[in-house]
């Protein structure tokens, strides 16, 4: 079923700075099990000391010339009290090293130019300097501030911007080309869900604007779209006790609860619903392996959202391939959402390579191919195609969001698995 759902367009508020802070922060709190399970070290069977099949890596091909390289911006987080993520950079080294021994982007070796975005605007400008005086073609990776500050430096200098997207620039701008859905295809993909399962839904969000987007503009409009009823309830930020706001989601008679925040509200939001005897279907960005052991068997039921295939997918290729490069080039790595982003981003970007020639990924000319491309394989995603694209951001080919439950050991997908944003083109 369409709707005509056209998201918000974004415009720049006084609270932006602080919302995106907030918003990654908390990202970065609750991200640390995506593409993992709620084990101790992670689900993947790919974490510290762990070994995968590297048969799944098949042959290489040796000897990619390091001479002319494709080099690629990675932002990530580190040095900052509210939240760092260093494991961005792990995961785009890692991906680096599989794309050059199994023969580059179209024969060219990849390069990293890392730089520390550190969730402050003066960094976060550095970091566009540097990339745009170095000679990558994309930036890759995630920093709270880049979409206010990085994104228009980059458009400036003609170079295509790919972060995940966090707030409005890093959708609309005109060098944006987003690989990643974020939290708009997530929570749009759970009032599909939703809907798909004919329950009255709910959306409980800590009152920052980027998490009020994600529950008011990208799921409870969609969901009404699609004829479900659903309602949203916000929580004050820095709320010591949500007890009573756990009595007012009851309320709401909702079967089916999305939460946009950080793990430890969503962590009091279970248990104090369940203290009253109310066990919705809780759907959660992925947690940390620390939330897991917490909640022990209330974890159980739980549906998580990824943009890509969960690593631990028994059934996916490119998951088993993922797996068995981290267990090879970076055993120690943490394995999130973020990893995985970054590894996924420049896997992507070598298929894309394959499929134009190398010759072609270059400053200039990548934002022609970004925006015509077909029929390219998402590295543990969906096929993308400029055709079909998010309702009102043609550049944003990332359409929806895979569900997965966790049934007490491992994931198993939900529902229909992949869930697209209602109103998406193609």
């Amino acid at each position: 079923m369409r709707s005509e759902v056209r998201p918000r367009r974004f415009t720049k508020r006084p609270a932006m700075a602080v919302a995106a802070i907030t918003a990654v922060a908390a990202l970065i709190t609750t991200a640390g099990c995506s593409g993992t399970s709620g084990n101790t070290a992670d689900a993947t069977g790919v974490g510290s000391g762990a070994k995968a099949d590297v048969k799944a890596l098949g042959p290489g091909a040796k000897n990619v010339p390091k001479e002319n390289p494709v080099e690629v911006g990675v932002l990530y987080t580190d040095d900052n009290p509210l939240g760092v993520a260093p494991e961005i950079l792990d995961g785009a080294e890692a991906a680096a090293q599989y794309v050059n021994s199994h023969g580059g982007v179209g024969g060219r070796a990849v390069k990293i130019v890392a730089c520390n975005g550190k969730n402050n605007s003066q960094s976060n400008a550095q970091c566009a300097a540097k990339f745009v005086n170095s000679g990558v073609v994309t930036v890759y990776g995630l920093d709270a501030l880049w979409g206010d500050v990085g994104v228009s430096v980059a458009a400036k200098a003609g170079l295509a911007s790919q972060t995940m997207p966090i707030s409005g620039p890093e959708f609309a701008a005109s060098n944006s080309y987003a690989w990643q859905g974020s939290g708009f295809t997530a929570s749009a993909a759970a009032a599909s869900y939703i809907a798909d399962q004919k329950v009255v839904g709910a959306c409980a969000y800590v009152d920052v604007p980027a998490f009020k987007e994600q529950c008011v503009d990208y799921f409870q409009k969609p969901a009404r779209q699609l004829g479900a009823k659903t309602s949203v309830l916000a929580i004050p930020p820095g709320a010591s006790d949500v007890s009573q706001y756990a009595t007012r989601l009851s309320q709401t008679h909702a079967k089916t609860v999305l939460v946009t925040s950080s793990g430890q509200v969503a962590q009091q939001l279970i248990k104090s619903s369940a203290q009253t005897g109310y066990r919705p279907q809780w759907i959660l960005p992925s947690q940390r392996a620390d939330f897991f052991k917490a909640l022990g068997s209330q974890v159980k039921g739980v549906i998580f959202y990824n943009d890509l295939v969960d690593s631990s997918d028994p059934g996916n290729r490119d998951a088993a391939i993922f797996r068995a490069a981290i267990a090879k080039w970076a055993p120690h790595m943490t394995v999130n959402a973020f990893s995985t982003m970054a590894f996924s981003n420049i896997v992507t970007l070598a298929r894309l390579g394959n499929q134009v020639g190398g010759d072609k990924i270059t400053r200039a000319g990548l934002p022609s191919l970004l925006a015509k491309v077909k029929d390219l394989p998402q590295f543990m995603g969906p096929t993308l195609d400029s055709d079909n694209h998010l309702p009102g951001f043609p550049h944003a080919l990332h359409t929806g969001a895979y569900l997965y439950q966790w049934d007490g050991s491992t994931y198993k997908r939900a529902g229909k698995g992949y869930y697209t944003v209602p109103g998406s083109t193609g």
